[in-house]
């Protein structure tokens, strides 16, 4: 089983890394498989390239060989679905079982993404919780995974709340920190910072 991490990583961060290595502790994965978007569809389009996204995607999880990139939606271009990204996995790798990870706010908007149904059809969700969002766990309630339940048993249709870690790290504030001019190493690796200065990336 693995998880695919989709995120417009604008830019990646420790945070990011941190969270793909406790949830495949957590659920016993063999990889997060991190897939950065061409063209958000829930999200304002980043300023960033989709190519330069990507290779901060491939410098930031260098270090960690159970990480890896996934270019599909970028390979793909147009707007990045979900469920068209599923289906071009599953139909590549039908004997693969794959989770979807995401974050609360994301969850929560499911119901408006495209066929939310087919996407539980093929991926089971891990939902990571964090402090100051609430869930809201009316949606697809017969779908949450039981006490008595274990994620891996299960090759799609299932949906499992993981609390992470609390970290300060976000793209948002980090791309204003950069922009002032402010250090941003609590959250940026030395090499990711380099490729960042290096192109000149988030300077207002």
């Amino acid at each position: 089983m693995i998880a695919l991490f989709g995120g417009t990583f604008n830019p990646i961060h420790k945070g990011h890394t941190e969270l793909a290595r406790e949830v495949i502790k957590a659920y016993e994965l063999e990889s997060v498989e991190f897939l950065p978007s061409f063209l958000p569809v829930h999200r304002v389009t980043p300023e960033t390239s989709a190519s330069l996204r990507k290779q901060l995607v491939e410098i930031a999880i260098q270090p960690y060989p159970e990480l890896m990139l996934n270019s599909a939606e970028i390979d793909r271009q147009g707007s990045s679905y979900a469920v068209d990204t599923l289906q071009a996995i599953t139909e590549k790798c039908p004997q693969q079982s794959i989770c979807w990870l995401m974050g609360a706010d994301s969850f929560n908007s499911l119901l408006s993404w495209k066929n939310p149904a087919d996407i539980l059809n093929m991926a089971n969700l891990i939902v990571c919780a964090r402090p100051g969002v609430n869930l809201d766990k009316t949606i697809y309630p017969r779908h949450h995974l039981q006490q008595n339940e274990q994620l891996k048993n299960f090759s799609s249709g299932k949906i499992v709340f993981y609390s992470m870690r609390p970290n300060n790290c976000s793209s948002t504030k980090i791309r204003k920190l950069l922009g002032q001019g402010e250090s941003v190493t609590q959250c940026l690796t030395q090499p990711v910072l380099e490729f960042i200065k290096l192109n000149h990336l988030y300077k207002t």
